[in-house]
């Protein structure tokens, strides 16, 4: 009869240690935790620092649906030029050099 006591005291000192040693391991996550958890802070401190230095953002533009339509048409055929233009810069630039005069 005595060594079903003893097979009880075993399979509680098994599990005590087991649960010791999930302990150990919880609690070097949590120290892991609380040390990711300081640099964070650090990190949202130095953000709120910069957006404080930046200031306010600037206002909103307002949409170019609530705009007159012809000047709209204007400003995008300028803009369409400009950009045409520049394209063709690009363009001539990598043309070998004898065929840079042909344009």
């Amino acid at each position: 009869m005595w060594w079903w006591v003893l097979i009880w005291v075993l399979l509680v000192l098994i599990a005590v240690g087991y649960l010791a040693s999930r302990a150990w391991g919880v609690w070097g996550q949590v120290k892991e935790l609380n040390t990711e958890i300081g640099r964070a802070s650090e990190t949202v401190s130095a953000l709120q620092a910069q957006t404080e230095r930046l200031g306010d953002p600037a206002p909103p533009v307002e949409p170019a649906i609530f705009g007159d339509p012809r000047q709209l048409r204007r400003e995008r055929e300028v803009t369409r030029a400009s950009l045409k233009q520049q394209r063709r810069a690009r363009q001539a630039s990598r043309r070998p050099a004898w065929a840079r005069h042909l344009d």
